[in-house]
């Protein structure tokens, strides 16, 4: 049975566990034998401690996963694809997918982070709304963690030879604003789950009666601690946290504007960050270097918004240009089948440019060779090695339309970033493609300082504001 035909049907979405699961058990059962229960429940025999920490690790794992299954079925209620659960060394991580409301089997990937700790870092991968990372909805699902919008290879976002080719259902859910509404159900579903469990530990582990269930008391009691802390940091809102989607949806519901909304995380993450610094640093001084904990997760929170704003601010800059608009026109191309030598005297030094298209014996568009490879050509190799010794398939390089948005070109270019800029190419009577420019980061750096220029404001952060 496929994941499609599973999620689908209701049952059990598949889940993967990983070996650094493993290490993330161990590091819990050691600290909760050797250090935490025998300072709370002493004189107690050591099997007792580790059977007690064991415990301890399989109360935090079911949480986590009872916490992710929520999501899942939270997710399909939304209207996503659930792909998966993948239990590892940072908590669990659940994966769904856009479409399902429309009929879309599969637009964009969304990876949501799980409650045990932090996830990995967004891969900068495009979203079909042209935005990476924390801009478009990085990091918002998962405590600590992040939202990685991806594009599966039978979808590109516009990497194939003759422009983008998004699936209908994807952008029309993303742009509609219903991404935001499904981050804000899932993000609720997995606090409640969370916020839950730690309070229903806490309150057995502090009824328990001292003796023989004193032990186990303590176990809930760290254990239940431990899931409340994670919610409480999860609800802090931040572009990468539940709270901050949870304000992003109620901001998405009065206003109807998502730029608004993710606006309002980022102003609200900037808030809380600098609150979160100053907790900590009173708290190192009250309580002691615990407050540390305090100026990390804020410095995290604050550094996370800011980037969300820059972001926001650079798409606003170059909202309404497309790459025709942009982009510096290509240069001659090569033959894949010249010598580097021919190649660097008839075109690529009289042409003064970086980065140029080769072309196949029946004249398509195999890729490009970037002027720093030919030039690393051996000079006594040059005159008998060809062009596409060093040519990188255009598998490999970020492409474009002449008509693609200029928003959407940053995202393409972290994802594929071989050639440093993204080829423009367009399709010729045959169908084959034909590079027409370039956009690198040159002329995106024009497009956005230009952006005064055409009515665009920029809203820069001025210095001496640190609550922007």
């Amino acid at each position: 049975m496929t994941t499609h035909d599973a999620t689908r049907r209701g049952g059990f979405p598949p889940i993967t566990v990983r070996p650094g699961l493993a290490v993330s058990v161990a590091v819990v059962t050691v600290l909760l034998a050797a250090i935490t229960l025998p300072a709370t429940v002493p004189d107690r025999p050591g099997f007792a401690y580790l059977c007690g920490g064991l415990i301890g690790a399989g109360l935090l794992v079911g949480i986590m996963l009872g916490a992710d299954l929520r999501r899942a079925r939270a997710a399909r209620r939304a209207g996503l694809t659930v792909v998966g659960i993948t239990l590892g060394a940072f908590g669990s991580r659940l994966t769904v997918a856009l479409g399902g409301r429309d009929g879309g089997g599969g637009g964009a990937g969304v990876t949501l982070a799980g409650r045990a700790g932090p996830a990995p870092a967004p891969g900068g991968s495009a979203s079909p709304t042209g935005r990476s990372g924390a801009a478009g909805s990085a990091g918002t699902f998962g405590a600590g963690g992040g939202v990685d919008v991806v594009v599966p290879p039978n979808t590109a976002s516009g990497n194939s030879a003759t422009g983008p080719g998004s699936p209908a259902t994807g952008p029309r859910f993303v742009e509609s604003g219903a991404e935001v509404r499904a981050e804000a159900q899932v993000a609720r579903a997995g606090l409640s789950v969370t916020a839950l469990a730690g309070a229903l530990l806490v309150t057995l582990g502090a009824l328990a009666p001292a003796g023989t269930l004193e032990l186990a008391g303590q176990v809930a009691v760290w254990v239940g601690t431990f899931a409340l802390l994670v919610a409480f940091i999860d609800v802090l809102p931040s572009p990468r946290s539940s709270g901050g989607r949870l304000i992003a949806a109620r901001v998405l519901r009065r206003t109807g504007s998502r730029e608004r909304a993710e606006q309002a995380v980022a102003r609200a993450g900037v808030i809380s960050g600098w609150s979160m610094i100053a907790v900590g640093v009173a708290g190192v001084f009250l309580v002691g270097f615990v407050g540390l904990w305090a100026v990390l997760l804020g410095w995290l929170a604050l550094g996370a918004s800011r980037l969300a704003q820059s972001q926001q601010r650079t798409h606003a800059a170059l909202a309404g240009l497309v790459a025709r608009d942009v982009m510096s026109p290509a240069p001659p191309a090569l033959s894949s089948w010249s010598t580097v030598d021919d190649a660097l005297d008839d075109v690529v030094l009289p042409a003064h440019r970086a980065v140029f298209g080769v072309e196949d014996f029946d004249g398509s568009l195999a890729g490009v060779a970037l002027l720093r490879d030919l030039a690393a050509v051996p000079m006594d190799d040059r005159d008998l090695a060809r062009v596409n010794r060093v040519c990188i398939p255009l598998s490999m390089v970020a492409t474009a339309a002449p008509d693609d948005a200029v928003a959407d070109l940053p995202a393409r270019l972290l994802e594929r970033p071989a050639a440093g800029c993204v080829v423009v190419v367009e399709p010729v009577a045959d169908g084959s493609p034909r590079m027409v420019g370039t956009v690198g980061p040159v002329e995106l750096s024009q497009a956005i300082e230009t952006a005064p220029l055409r009515g665009r404001s920029t809203r820069p952060v001025r210095p001496g504001n640190l609550w922007r």
